[in-house]
């Protein structure tokens, strides 16, 4: 796998791996919410694996896309990005849905600890 999916890919199952299926309430139960756009997110998930250094330069490449298309959230961004990084190394092709709403501030990324250990 070439470097530049492989951190796409780390960036969508970052996004979306806090997902919490006990928690009712939206944004507390995490998952696939843009959060890692945030700083303190991304401290969080730096400071805990070093080797996905690579997200903050993952996010670079995204942000143009997502400053020509706004009306397309992070959440979708980040998603679609991992995606298409999977199939364009030979891995399957996964069926999308849209529609993702993005968390709109720091406060409510998920706490810290909630990704799966190594």
């Amino acid at each position: 796998m070439r470097p530049f999916p492989l951190k796409q890919v780390r960036l969508g199952w970052h996004d979306a791996g806090t997902y919490n299926k006990n928690i009712e309430e939206w944004p507390l139960r995490g998952g696939a919410n843009g959060n890692l756009r945030f700083e303190i997110e991304l401290k969080q998930t730096l400071s805990a694996q070093s080797s996905f250094s690579g997200l903050v330069n993952a996010l670079k490449l995204l942000q143009p896309i997502k400053d020509k298309y706004s009306g397309v959230t992070y959440a979708d961004l980040f998603q679609f990005a991992s995606a298409t990084a999977m199939e364009e190394a030979g891995g399957p092709k996964f069926p999308m849905k849209y529609g993702r709403v993005d968390v709109s501030e720091p406060e409510q990324c998920p706490e810290e600890g909630r990704l799966p250990g190594k």
